[in-house]
Formats: C-alpha cells, structure tokens, sequence
C-alpha cells in the first residue's frame, strides 16, 4: 500500500508545472520512508511483527508516519497545488492504519493521531483564515476511527468466538464418533483405522505388532444375576484396570463391543505381548471385582487370545486369529491367554 501511495503521489507531482524539479528536490526526503519499507520487509521475512516487542512496534510506527510526513514536506513547493491530493493520501494511511490495526487499540491510536493531526496542520497552514473545518474534521476522524474500532473489535471477537466453538464443536463430535461413551476408550471404528495403520508401518518398518483380544469371563451371567448398572460399573472398572496396564503411548486399548477388549502393541513381539496379557490378568485379579455367577472365579476375570502379525497378513485375519486364540482359552478353563504358534 505504502509503495502505491508513494507511486501515486510521484506520478501526480511529475504532472505538475515544474513537477520534474518538484521530484528532484524532494527526492531525498524520499529516502527514509524508502529505507522504513526495507526494514519492514526484512523484518517480515526473518521474524514477523507478531515477535517483536510492543515498544518496539510502536517506534516503527511513529518512523511510519514521520517518514511519510517527510514526503509531503519535501513536496511542500508543490503544495498549493496539490493540497487535495496530499490530504486524501494521509486520509488514506489513516483508514489502511485504523483496519489494519484495530485489534490493538494503542497501536492504531499511535499510527494514526499523527497523521490526523498533520492532515489538521496542513489544511491550517494553507488556509489559516478557515479553521473550523479541518478542525471539524480532526474531531470526526478521531470520532470515528475509535468508535469503528470498538465496533469492529467486537464483531472480531464476536466471529472468533463463533469459530472457536465451531472448532470446539467438531472436536466433540469427532471425539464421540471415535470414544467408546462408556468406557472412555476408543471405540471400534477407532480400533479399525489404527490397526490399519499399525499393520501399514510393520510393513514398512519390519517392526512387530501383537494384537491382544480379551473377553470378560461369564459377563452375560454377571449382568443377569447383578444388574445392566452393575455390568456397565464392571465394564468401566476393567477399562481402567487396561488402561493402567497398557501405558506406552502408542499401544491402543480398545472396547472392541459388548464385553470384549482389545490392545493393539506396536514394535512389541510375542513374548512382550504374552507378558502384557500376563500383566493385564494379574491386575485384573489384584482388582479384585466381584463375580456373584462365574464357575472360575469369585472375582472378574478375562480371557485373551495373543497374536502376532505375520507379514502380509490383513487386519481382518490378524483379528480372526486373536479371536480364534481366544475362544480356544475359553474352551481351555477361561481366566488365561492363549499365543499362538
């Protein structure tokens, strides 16, 4: 905006009589509005005004207007003739201030009261017989840029608001599509698109992944002989008990439906997933829940069926083995894991 202003004023003054000596003359006083818009630009490219400190800013902006207050005098022979042109140039700074500014009221305050009350001076000093109007139109400008940027900073904060509980509110839904509600652990679409991509980054890393399927023992006779509430506080307890197990941040622990879990172990073999099974038994055993209906056990206990990817194995057989796994430790006696090989 600075270099077209400054083009426009140049392209104005060359077609002034004797606009060429006009230039000439004022071309040094060029040279500092010229050097502040480098320093702009570089500081733009290296940091940003965004980490520059406010004191700081605030000098760069009092540079930014005497450096163009230094053009206008420089044009000051050309003056008379070109007093129209120059006031709406500074008219035009203090509005490109005011919209680019507004959110940071003392930094607008600061880029425009000079040029509005240099556009007063300048209207004085050619008219001194005629006050009242540039005065008139000091009050008004400074009326009305502050009265448009308290409306403006409250529809801004109005729209970012409405963004943010917009962002706020896809952030929820997306958690509910992917949270389990009752368990707080992700649920099956979750599951499925990690696993998709866990198998994606064995294939590719040779790294491997184990896939631990587990079932609550003689859940359906828990929730008959202690009640819907009573199954729902079991299911919340076991989640818990997994979720303090399984800690690595990339292992996935999983309500899988019903009264089934999983556990997807990235980078872990047979023998580290064997191990956390083993883990996830004991603290479910240490738990301590109470089963008023289960032929192993006075207190909850879950059966698991371990597996370890093989390459080239999909995500669907890798859950058919597990689940095979499991069934077989169910058939075996329930409260164990099954591996396979």
């Amino acid at each position: 905006m600075s270099l077209f202003l400054l083009s426009v004023i140049i392209i104005h003054s060359f077609f002034l009589p004797g606009g060429i000596s006009i230039l000439l003359r004022a071309f040094p006083w060029f040279i500092p509005l010229l050097i502040i818009i480098i320093m702009r630009f570089q500081l733009i490219k290296k940091t940003s005004f965004k980490q520059l400190r406010w004191k700081y800013f605030y000098a760069f902006l009092l540079l930014f207007d005497l450096s163009w207050l230094l053009v206008f005098w420089g044009l000051r022979d050309g003056m008379n003739d070109s007093l129209v042109a120059i006031e709406a140039m500074l008219d035009i700074l203090i509005l490109t201030w005011a919209i680019a500014l507004f959110p940071n009221r003392n930094a607008m305050i600061a880029a425009t009261v000079p040029l509005m009350l240099s556009v007063c001076a300048i209207r004085l000093n050619a008219f001194p017989q005629s006050p009242l109007f540039p005065v008139t139109k000091l009050i008004c400008f400074v009326a009305i840029v502050s009265t448009g940027q308290k409306i403006m900073e409250s529809w801004f904060i109005k729209a970012v608001s409405r963004d943010v509980e917009k962002k706020k509110l896809v952030l929820q839904f997306r958690r509910l599509a992917l949270v389990d509600g009752l368990t707080q652990l992700s649920n099956r679409r979750q599951f499925d698109t990690i696993l998709e991509q866990e198998i994606r980054a064995a294939e590719r890393n040779h790294n491997p992944l184990s896939l631990i399927m587990m079932d609550i023992d003689f859940f359906k006779r828990f929730n008959d002989s202690a009640g819907h509430s009573a199954g729902d506080e079991c299911l919340v307890a076991v989640a818990q008990v997994l979720t303090e197990t399984v800690k690595r941040p990339r292992d996935v622990v999983s309500r899988y439906g019903g009264e089934e879990f999983v556990i997807v172990l990235p980078s872990t073999d047979l023998q580290g997933a064997a191990r956390v099974a083993e883990a996830t038994r004991s603290a479910l055993m240490s738990r301590a829940i109470p089963h008023p209906a289960s032929d192993v056990s006075p207190c909850v206990t879950m059966s698991q069926g371990v597996c370890q990817w093989q390459s080239g194995m999909s995500s669907e057989a890798l859950i058919i083995a597990a689940d095979e796994l499991l069934y077989r430790a169910k058939q075996a006696g329930r409260d164990q894991f099954k591996v396979n090989g």
